[in-house]
């Protein structure tokens, strides 16, 4: 399976709020840089991420905007959208960031992820789970 389309397959679980089909298109190790710094190092890490986004913002969506792939590689260009749950509105705020994944694919899953994007935005997320860790 191409790069582009496993990155397809993760968007799809993500917008569809299914966790489980999310993990199983990562690998057991996965990383995920954020503006080239380390953010996640696991898929379990990327699993409770993912669930506490959309414990924030119900309505998560991703929007793919471009895609450019070539082999085990793919540039993606997107956009989330969501609105937060009152307990979190006044720290998390509306989401609507645009940005870049640039993953590598490894036997049909996402292996590693570099995430490009205004950190403001999902600082205090991120935080939240760290935080549960």
């Amino acid at each position: 399976m191409s790069a582009e389309q496993v990155y397809r397959d993760y968007n799809a679980a993500e917008n569809d709020h299914d966790l489980a089909r999310a993990a199983a298109l990562v690998t057991p190790d996965l990383t995920v840089e954020v503006n080239g710094r380390p953010a996640i190092g696991s898929a379990e890490e990327d699993a409770r991420a993912n669930a506490e986004l959309l414990s924030c913002y119900p309505d998560y969506h991703r929007d793919i905007i471009e895609i450019v792939s070539t082999g085990e590689r793919a540039a993606v260009r997107w956009r989330m959208s969501g609105t937060p749950v009152a307990e979190v509105a006044d720290t998390l705020g509306v989401l609507d960031l645009h940005g870049c994944s640039v993953i590598e694919v490894i036997d049909g899953r996402i292996a590693t992820a570099s995430l490009y994007f205004d950190r403001g935005v999902l600082d205090a997320l991120l935080g939240r789970v760290a935080q549960s860790s």
